[in-house]
């Protein structure tokens, strides 16, 4: 909304219960947001921005709390202290930071006074999220309880229930951690990790609204043409009109008027779309009218954007508007080192947004989380994207019972009731990695008739329902992802995660660590944890790996989006790279767990990420696939040790002696026709069965060897065994570079590697030669080769880079 929203707060509360004992317990690091956090400044703004009233109360700040057993139903006659209302009782900043388990239940109370001036005969209070069961009491009677650990919810509350002076509110939380099935997200008892969030953790707040009718929702739905508007309303409705207007600043736009129930159809003339690079939104006000009195009032605003789905010769495209959109963004799992799953502000929240903004990041992704309600309100005033995940199940639990499912379910429909009107959400991820995955096509088909707006993709990574959703979302943290092949598959291909680069930052991070020294282990993997940069590779596609922070990480960061900027040729539409901020043990963030120092610096990220929104250039083939184009090979296997236990013995080839370059002279080849392989689609020319390493060679006409060539590997993995697929790439009998594909689907993969500059110079005007070596089974994280995939499929293109 452009305008700044002006409210008439209720409050400030009259009694707001400063005590001096509040004190955070910060650990090793904070942000700057957590350390300006007072009891008296706590999440004060208002925390609905699309449906707005002027008259409001917060209620965060200073409340008593208590952890008690589970099986205590009475308030407790002793409290353990004071808790800061909103952030969870885990957080630093509720000053508690207690973990409580599935046995304890949390109590909480504090007092307010109503304005003298509130002379309303109803109110609605409002959290706008408490994990997980929570009843809540005012003045002694039982307004409710809700059961949900994400969603907004509300009680209505009579004026009969309100006393005189002081009004007594009285909550009981009890969170059963993940011994159900319901929306959790990457909660765990690993405070290391992803810490629990239990209790309150968003805004509590009351507003006054009328006794005969309110507004409880809206529906907003608009194009480019018109936009169309629906009101839920609660109470008496006999009698009432519910008007609609539309205006950009101070100019009108259009109104009507309708009765309740009846969808509202406005045109706008000239209409001004929403997008990234101009999110501009126009000003919406309901009233509901009672004869010629206003009885209910709020203020919203919408963005006028479509979101379609085309086909085009390099994939099938995402249309924002009718034009075709690249999109980059973070994986965001916001977490926060003082706040937990809370922010510790908007501010804090805004300042998140802001610097994606600057980086030239046009989407995030908010995974397995909902965030507050005012962190969708600034991706709409900013243009920002945003793919929301569903907040998954417990990890653990594939098959949930129906009841526990139906649960799950109802909540994801409630997300998307709350976030509908957003322009800036444009698809819903409803699995992720497996996490709590089920019965895929039953959800799906239940999901989509919610919401004919925004895409849908099924899975995020891994267990992929081929053909189900809007989306194929791939997985992969080397530094030269695999996609699916083009033509492969018909809806939108997409890196929903990717990256994963770490670097350790002493002083910003949680653990305190540095990066390691030395030299690597294993040259093909750089650890989960901040290991060895690798700050000078050029040939080999390292599994997740580190670099040192600054011009080192910055220009390993511009090859890797070289590699993402090509594979738009071959269908790739989206990347979402991990992460955003560091997490605790995970330190692979573009900014550090503080967010006070950015890996790579904010206008270099820029003009890098800018590159993945200009022309693509064309590649010319030079060496066709055999898939496509039989072409004759030189061939010859090696056998790979047999190992008969390949848990326990030691001795098995790793990822150091692969670097050996073989003696090509002293093999026997044999001529064969490619590809090569034993499965069945596409169907190979030449069989190997993917138990022994394989060579392929052979002589192709560079005629500009000054350009830049990339090497596309094609492999398929399916059936039993590891699926992992090693390639080495050889130039005129010397080594280049190397590429590795994990694959948990059974579909033909690309990767596409760069050929480094250095190897230009070897490369000549002719006849070249070149090799490529696949071993399969090579498990990049420890560097042991394991038995392969049963059935595998393997081909090779050589491409040319137009200027």
């Amino acid at each position: 909304m452009k305008k700044r929203i002006k409210l008439i707060s209720i409050l400030m509360l009259t009694c707001l219960m400063v005590n001096a004992e509040w004190k955070p317990n910060f650990p090793s690091i904070a942000t700057r947001w957590g350390k300006a956090v007072t009891p008296e400044n706590a999440w004060q703004e208002y925390p609905r921005p699309q449906m707005v009233r002027d008259a409001w109360m917060n209620l965060n700040g200073l409340w008593d709390y208590a952890v008690v057993s589970k099986s205590q139903k009475e308030s407790p006659a002793n409290w353990d202290g004071q808790i800061l209302v909103p952030y969870s009782i885990e957080a630093p900043l509720s000053g508690v930071g207690k973990q409580v388990t599935e046995e304890d239940a949390i109590w909480y109370k504090r007092s307010f006074n109503l304005p003298e001036k509130c002379t309303s005969e109803k109110f609605l209070l409002h959290f706008e999220a408490s994990d997980f069961e929570t009843s809540v009491w005012l003045n002694g009677k039982l307004l409710g309880t809700h059961e949900g650990g994400y969603q907004p919810f509300s009680f209505q509350v009579d004026a009969g229930e309100l006393v005189k002076g002081d009004q007594t509110l009285i909550v009981r939380v009890y969170d059963p951690q993940e011994t159900g099935f319901r929306s959790l997200g990457k909660q765990g008892s690993r405070i290391e990790h992803y810490e629990r969030c239990s209790g309150i953790w968003q805004t509590v707040w009351l507003e006054p609204v009328s006794e005969k009718a309110f507004i409880n929702s809206l529906k907003i739905k608009a194009d480019l043409k018109e936009v169309s508007i629906e009101s839920e309303l609660d109470g008496n409705d006999s009698g009432i009109l519910v008007k609609y207007e539309v205006s950009d600043g101070a100019s009108k736009i259009g109104s009507v008027v309708a009765n309740p129930g009846e969808p509202a159809k406005i045109k706008i003339p000239s209409a001004k779309h929403w997008s990234p690079e101009s999110p501009f939104l126009y000003d919406l006000k309901v009233s509901l009218l009672d004869g010629s009195k206003v009885v209910d009032e709020v203020k919203s605003y919408f963005g006028m954007r479509t979101i379609e789905l085309a086909k085009s010769k390099t994939g099938t495209d995402i249309l924002l508007n009718g034009k075709s959109i690249f999109q980059m963004g973070p994986l965001d799992q916001n977490y926060w080192p003082d706040g937990g799953l809370t922010p510790p502000s908007d501010e804090a929240m805004k300042w998140e947004a802001e610097y994606l903004k600057r980086i030239g990041c046009n989407m995030v992704r908010l995974h397995i989380k909902e965030n507050p309600r005012r962190f969708y309100y600034h991706c709409d005033q900013l243009g920002l994207l945003v793919w929301q995940d569903f907040v998954c199940g417990s990890f653990n639990m594939k098959n949930p019972e129906r009841t526990g499912s139906d649960f799950w379910f109802n909540e994801q429909k409630e997300l998307i009731k709350t976030l509908y009107n957003s322009p800036a959400i444009i698809l819903w991820v409803i699995f992720n990695e497996s996490w709590g995955q089920h019965e895929s096509k039953r959800i799906y088909e239940q999901v989509k008739p919610l919401d004919d707006t925004r895409l849908f993709s099924i899975a995020s990574g891994w267990n992929d329902v081929p053909g189900v959703g809007n989306i194929r979302d791939i997985h992969d943290y080397t530094f030269r992802p695999a996609i699916p092949a083009l033509g492969e598959d018909s809806r939108v291909v997409v890196l929903g995660e990717c990256g994963g680069f770490a670097s350790a930052v002493p002083g910003h991070n949680w653990t305190g660590r540095s990066n390691k020294t030395g030299t690597p282990p294993n040259p093909l993997h750089g650890g989960f944890d901040p290991e060895i940069p690798r700050d000078d590779n050029t040939k080999h596609d390292v599994f997740r790996p580190t670099f040192t922070i600054g011009e080192p990480f910055q220009n390993q960061y511009l090859e890797f989006v070289e590699h993402l900027h090509l594979l738009k040729n071959s269908g790739l539409r989206a990347a979402v790279y991990t992460q955003m901020t560091d997490m605790k043990l995970e330190e692979n963030g573009w900014l550090t767990f503080d967010r006070e120092v950015s890996k790579i610096q904010p206008d270099s990220l820029g003009v890098i990420h800018e590159i993945l929104y200009t022309e693509t250039p064309k590649q010319t083939v030079v060496l066709h696939p055999s898939m496509h184009k039989p072409q004759d090979w030189e061939m010859v296997t090696m056998p790979i040790e047999e190992i008969k236990d390949w848990a326990k013995n030691e001795d098995i080839l790793d990822a150091l002696a692969l670097q050996k370059v073989p003696d090509f002279e002293d093999l026997e080849w044999t001529k064969q026709v490619g590809p090569f392989g034993n499965v069945e689609v596409p169907k190979p020319a030449t069989s190997w069965d993917g138990r022994s390493q394989l060579l392929i060679r052979k002589s192709v006409q560079i005629d500009h060897p000054e350009k830049g060539h990339t090497v596309r590997i094609y492999t398929r993995l399916e059936g039993k065994g590891t699926p992992w697929m090693h390639a080495r790439i050889y130039l005129n009998g010397e080594f280049v570079a190397d590429e590795t594909t994990r694959q948990k689907m059974p579909e033909l993969r690309m990767a596409e590697v760069i050929l480094p500059n250095e190897v230009k110079g070897l490369l000549k005007k002719g006849e070249n030669s070149l090799t490529v070596q696949f071993i399969p089974g090579l498990v990049l994280r420890s560097g042991k080769i394991m038995p392969g995939s049963e059935k595998v499929f393997v081909d090779v293109e050589l491409t040319e880079i137009e200027d």
